[in-house]
């Protein structure tokens, strides 16, 4: 009894490699979803971004095709960790997760196993959307472009927590294509789609997406957008852990809730 509560009371109690491993191969088994995860992307990309390879037209120290490049691998990545956390609805309506709540793994160690998954998902749109701009004209410095694609690799971890309170607040299928509408709207909204400037580019200063694109982007254009805007990476900063630390509480609350009613 005494382990059982030293366990359990740990806010990582019961994280186990093994489960996350074994919740990737099922994962990577959904070659419909992975499918999406890399076309979508790669397809804006293509039509956004690769006609505009060959032009001298620079922000920062990236050209446009570069520029129009790391935008979509940020939402490819945001897409990945968001779609394949929200999965857990399907794990909530079979059952899953009233299972692993009879064993030690806490629900802030089920939020983290999570997010490794989509981090590691997170990794195939980043690197496909790299080799689609070097074959089509994107040019940038290749340290800097590489700092660009890991943080966005990073920074995109927080939307795990986002698909998971989604799918924990719906347990349905449609908890995915929510969450897929909705990302949609994020980045409209957080500059990652459409140039935004004056007052809707202080407003997309505090949208989820803002934070995660804008510190993408740091490396290659110094924090200045299409428009001359300038965003001191202090701010995209704080609007990652600040969307971080509430899309991670109310994946626990949600997560809990959902156990209390199986």
């Amino acid at each position: 009894m005494t382990a059982t509560l030293t366990t359990t009371s740990r806010p990582l109690g019961g994280f186990s490699p093994t489960y996350v491993v074994t919740d990737l191969r099922r994962v990577l088994r959904n070659r419909r979803a992975v499918i999406f995860t890399l076309v979508m992307p790669t397809l804006m990309y293509v039509i956004f971004g690769s006609t505009q390879g060959s032009t001298n037209d620079r922000i920062g120290h990236a050209n446009i095709a570069a520029y129009v490049m790391v935008h979509m691998a940020v939402y490819g990545a945001v897409i990945a960790t968001t779609t394949n956390a929200a999965s857990v609805a399907l794990e909530q309506q079979a059952g899953w997760t009233r299972t692993l709540r009879l064993t030690p793994l806490t629900p802030l160690s089920y939020v983290t196993a999570k997010t490794c998954v989509a981090l590691v998902m997170a990794l195939l749109p980043l690197l496909l959307l790299s080799l689609a701009g070097a074959l089509t004209g994107a040019s940038a410095p290749i340290g800097l472009w590489a700092g660009s694609v890991l943080l966005g690799w990073l920074g995109a971890s927080i939307f795990a927590a986002f698909g998971m309170a989604i799918g924990s607040a719906l347990r349905t299928e449609a908890a995915m294509q929510l969450a897929g509408g909705a990302l949609t709207l994020l980045a409209f909204a957080g500059n990652v789609f459409v140039p935004l400037k004056g007052a809707m580019y202080t407003f997309s200063q505090f949208t989820p997406m803002f934070g995660v694109n804008a510190l993408a982007m740091y490396p290659l254009t110094g924090g200045e957008s299409a428009y001359g805007e300038h965003t001191s990476v202090w701010v995209a900063l704080l609007n990652v852990v600040a969307w971080a630390v509430i899309f991670g509480a109310t994946a626990v609350f949600f997560y809990r809730r959902s156990g209390e009613r199986q």
